[in-house]
């Protein structure tokens, strides 16, 4: 779901919204496209429940309408819309939109309209997803089913973190172990979330070949996101990062790393960024402090430059051996922060080219509870070279699949820890 989330913002749109809906439909109100203030996400222990919104009228549909098109004139990156012509699509889309049938044909006019621009980065968020996005936002996976996060693949779900006390963990289920089929279908047919109380029975096949049945009842289960932390052989530290959505995901691998510092020093470290699909600015900022400072790259809108300039972090482990890890599910700031690291720090990469999505997104917050992300900006390197459409390109290659093995038989962390050993 989530894809390349770079900025949160919110406006104080919402409340002139809120106050214009209850203005009477004979007064003309005009307002400004919405304008992104930053803010940061407030955490929250208790599962979300969806509030029941009343239906739109047409008074507040014109206004979402008007909001996201205005949105997208004013700040997609592309000032030619991808060959779109924009404002002929205010004409036709409007009329759409006005005469759906109900607000999820309304809505889904909406993201059409979006899907015009014929990127990977812009979208719109109806408001019911907007709670799913801002519960992973916190770090937080809340769910009714057994207690996993998980990468679709193209032959199952492959299980990233199995939550303590969950359905899952009392099965016995893994890191890396692959869910193939679910209640008899294909995985990719199946939920593994559904009713309270309810039972889902898996097909389970694990990295030794092994595969097993089980059936599990659902409960409402809540594990938190957090990197995987551990010193290897030599005093090689091995971070493990699933996601720099986390908003916090920075602090929780410096505490972590300092930690390790304490017991005694580090002497490497391997980077596991695969299928890292990126996240937060502050989250790469803040990862990049540990091994490089200064100005390390720009990124370019069409208001012109913004330098990215990095401060150092504690513990600082600039001039160590450092290994990163990507492949193709590697995307967005998770892409940048492996690129800026090969190329600022030295740093091996190994693994596949990474997505090449790496596009900045902004978030604004729409009337009625919806989100609207749009392409704002490009990274560029100092080289001057960018990564859209061309990824990170690995300095060594390995021809295993990584998924196929249990954390301890990675060939791909094997790799990783003989080039450390070459370059000390």
């Amino acid at each position: 779901m989530l894809e390349r989330m770079s900025f949160r913002w919110v406006s104080i749109w919402f409340l002139c919204a809120l106050l214009w809906a209850c203005t009477p439909a004979s007064t003309e109100v005009r307002e400004p496209a919405p304008t992104p203030t930053a803010i940061s996400p407030t955490p929250t222990a208790a599962l979300i429940t969806p509030t029941p919104r009343p239906p739109l009228d047409a008074t507040l549909r014109q206004q979402i309408f008007t909001e996201v098109w205005t949105t997208i004139n004013e700040h997609y990156l592309d000032p030619t819309f991808n060959g779109v012509d924009w404002a002929r699509v205010r004409a036709e889309y409007g009329a759409r939109a006005l005469a759906a049938e109900d607000d999820a044909s309304f809505f889904a006019v909406i993201s059409a309209m979006v899907r015009l621009l014929r990127d990977d980065h812009s979208r719109f968020v109806p408001p019911q997803a907007v709670i799913a996005e801002d519960q992973l936002t916190r770090g937080r996976e809340e769910q009714v089913g057994i207690g996993v996060s998980t990468l679709p693949l193209s032959d199952g779900l492959l299980i990233q973190h199995v939550f303590p006390d969950s359905p899952a963990a009392r099965a016995g289920l893994q890191p890396r172990d692959r869910i193939v089929a679910i209640d008899g279908l294909s995985f990719n047919l199946g939920s593994i979330e559904g009713p309270l109380g309810s039972s889902v029975r898996l097909l389970i096949v694990q990295p030794e070949g092994d595969s097993r049945e089980l059936e599990l009842i659902r409960e409402r289960v809540e594990g938190r996101i957090e990197p995987l932390i551990r010193r290897l052989s030599d005093d090689v530290a091995y971070v493990g990062i699933s996601t720099l959505w986390v908003n916090d995901m920075h602090e929780q691998v410096a505490t972590a790393l300092q930690r390790l510092m304490a017991e005694r020093p580090l002497r490497g470290v391997i980077l596991d960024l695969r299928s890292n699909p990126g996240g937060w600015r502050d989250v790469l900022s803040g990862l990049l402090g540990h091994f490089v400072t200064g100005d390390v790259g720009a990124f370019i809108s069409r208001k012109g430059a913004t330098p990215l300039v990095v401060t150092a972090r504690n513990p600082d482990l600039r001039g160590l051996p450092l290994v990163i890890l990507v492949d193709r599910g590697t995307a967005s700031y998770a892409e940048l922060l492996a690129a800026v690291l090969q190329q600022e720090a030295q740093a091996t990469v190994i693994g596949r080219p990474s997505a090449g999505n790496t596009e900045t997104i902004y978030a604004y917050e729409i009337t009625g509870g919806a989100r609207l992300w749009v392409a704002q900006e490009v990274f560029r390197l100092n080289d001057g070279s960018d990564l859209e459409g061309k990824g990170v390109q690995p300095d060594i290659q390995p021809s295993s699949d990584w998924t196929r093995f249990r954390f301890e038989a990675d060939p791909w962390i094997a790799l990783a820890l003989d080039r450390i050993r070459e370059v000390r």
